[in-house]
């Protein structure tokens, strides 16, 4: 079921979408300048995989490995940066994250999830204050609807009040109440350029500005809310590569 949001200036039509959609084509994900490529969700699922990528906005300001069970499935991920999707064939998955390169192996932090073959996951390691640590699992509908963009927001803040963001100039709001460690589910827009809006939940005050952002169509853009004394961000965009000719 969907429901559909109009309001005025540069997103027309906002579509709430639940439903998982498994798809035939790969996934390219750009954040910057890197650019990686995935297989379809098809593929994986025929081969019984899931498939993982990681985010780190922890507190260690070192660089982070995440271990699915014994495996380690990144070895250094810098802070505020996305990875590549990999496949991961383990549907109870007890992944844990640790400081890259250390002898000592605590985990900063670990989180056991089930992962269904075919479906898409991004992993997060997020502070939960100055001192701690937390891995969430988010899974990712980075197919939107014909014709449409894709976006969501990440609040991963410590200490951050409830967000909501809307786009400048707009009488609505895009999301409302997004706590922190969560995210609102993915909406569908008309593609369109925006400049995004944060404050708290309700309150006037903008604490984070974002400069405009290309909503392209048949894309899905990530948007992580980070920072303590300050909100920052980053994003990362996955789009559908066009269906490969079949070989003659």
């Amino acid at each position: 079921m969907k429901r559909t949001t109009h309001f005025a200036v540069a997103v027309v039509t906002v579509a709430i979408v639940g439903a998982c959609t498994k798809d035939d084509t790969m996934v390219k994900t750009a954040s910057g300048t890197d650019t990686t490529i995935s297989a379809s969700a098809d593929s994986a699922s025929a081969r019984g995989h899931s498939m993982v990528r990681f985010v780190n906005v922890g507190n260690t300001g070192k660089d982070v490995a995440l271990q699915v069970g014994d495996q380690t499935l990144f070895e250094s991920v810098k802070l505020s940066s996305v990875t590549d999707y990999r496949e991961v064939d383990a549907n109870l998955a007890k992944f844990s994250a640790r400081a890259a390169g250390a002898a000592d192996t605590t985990a900063l932090a670990q989180n056991d999830e089930v992962l269904a073959d075919g479906n898409r996951y991004t992993v997060f390691l997020m502070a939960e204050d100055l001192s701690r640590n937390t891995v969430r699992v988010i899974q990712d509908e980075v197919i939107p609807d014909s014709g449409m963009a894709r976006i969501r927001i990440v609040h991963a803040a410590p200490g951050g009040p409830e967000l909501d963001v809307s786009v400048a100039n707009a009488k609505d709001k895009l999301f409302s109440g997004v706590n922190f460690k969560s995210e609102a589910g993915y909406k569908d827009v008309m593609p369109t350029k925006v400049v995004l809006e944060v404050r708290a939940k309700d309150e006037a005050k903008v604490l984070l500005r974002l400069p405009a952002m290309e909503l392209r169509r048949g894309t899905a853009t990530t948007i992580v809310i980070s920072g303590t004394s300050k909100l920052g961000f980053f994003a990362f965009t996955d789009v559908m590569m066009p269906p490969m000719a079949p070989k003659m």
